[in-house]
């Protein structure tokens, strides 16, 4: 009898154990800041946010404006700006590209706080892009799920990467995006890419 109830109790345990190891709780960020420069502050010597570039479709810079320049909440704070118009077959970002320890593994999510002034059209949106060698291999965005458009105080929007960071990828880029079909003003400051 009590060498029944030992393996009882034994055989509970292994099940216990079992299907606790099988349960996968939410992940929990550590906070790594993987970003340069993210609150937009250090200035290059040519006068450029350190860390960041912009690019575009074809002819973007024909129609856009990007600057490196002050908050117009606060005078004390620098932040990055796009204005001007987009058609429906072009875009344009601010990006940061991270190719040095780069947390495969791990699951990676971006914040960035933004501003908009008469912001109409598709809008603005952020993005994470993971490359490996071939290109393109993993992506997440909030464009066409969070409408970033109107005019609006400065707001925190935040993407996570849907899975963990593939062991084949080289580099990851995030993009302050002021997206097709847009016209206006768009604000972006404290970026951050944490894991």
């Amino acid at each position: 009898m009590k060498r029944s109830l030992l393996f009882m109790l034994i055989f509970i345990l292994i099940i216990c154990l079992v299907s606790g190891c099988s349960k996968k709780g939410p992940y929990v960020y550590k906070g790594v800041e993987l970003l340069k420069n993210g609150n937009m502050e250090e200035k290059d010597s040519d006068e450029r946010p350190r860390g960041w570039g912009y690019g575009g479709t074809k002819g973007f810079s024909e129609f856009l404006n990007f600057t490196y320049t002050i908050d117009p909440t606060d005078e004390n704070n620098n932040c990055l700006k796009i204005d001007g118009a987009t058609d429906a077959e072009s875009f344009a970002y601010w990006h940061q590209t991270i190719s040095t320890n780069v947390p495969i593994g791990k699951k990676v999510k971006l914040k960035v706080k933004i501003k908009t002034d008469n912001l109409t059209g598709t809008g603005a949106a952020i993005a994470i892009r993971c490359d490996n060698n071939s290109g393109l291999a993993q992506f997440t965005s909030t464009a066409g799920r969070i409408s970033i458009v109107g005019s609006t105080d400065w707001k925190y929007y935040s993407i996570e990467l849907n899975e963990r960071v593939r062991a084949d990828i080289k580099s990851i880029t995030v993009y302050l995006l002021f997206l097709g079909n847009t016209s206006g003003t768009v604000y972006f400051d404290d970026a951050s890419l944490i894991y």
